[in-house]
């Protein structure tokens, strides 16, 4: 039986499918079984899965990709052509793409409405340098 291959965007671009074949919801591409025969012949499509970080897929696993009902992970490629770098949003920092200064972080909202009713709002410190303001 035919099978469908998900693999990365590198890989998708190394073979010059990216405008050919569907993409999915997490960015990757549905391949088709005969697409493998640039890495070596169906017979090895499991070597090439995991040289390229990709998995088979049966039709109806395909579809549910499609649809977004089912995410599969890729797993890690063997060749360092295919790896996709993947950061963790703990490591990084926003930055600001005009001046390529850090982005300053928003403080945390309040945890539920109920906190938010309870407390007071900020008062803004008032500056000993200024003047009463004068009511007449």
């Amino acid at each position: 039986m035919a099978r469908y291959i998900k693999a990365n965007p590198k890989v998708a671009v190394f073979l010059g499918l990216e405008r050919d074949r569907n993409t999915v919801k997490d960015g990757n591409y549905l391949l088709w079984q005969a697409d493998m025969l640039a890495f070596g012949p169906l017979t090895q499509l499991t070597d090439t899965l995991t040289q390229i970080g990709g998995i088979a897929l049966l039709p109806h696993e395909a579809r549910q990709e499609q649809d977004g009902t089912v995410t599969r992970p890729l797993p890690v490629a063997t060749d360092p052509r295919f790896i996709i770098e993947t950061q963790e949003p703990e490591e990084t920092t926003p930055v600001d793409d005009d001046n390529d200064e850090p982005v300053q972080e928003s403080a945390p909202e309040a945890e539920s409405p109920a906190e938010t009713e309870e407390t007071a709002p900020a008062e803004e410190p008032e500056d000993d340098n200024q003047e009463p303001a004068n009511d007449d």
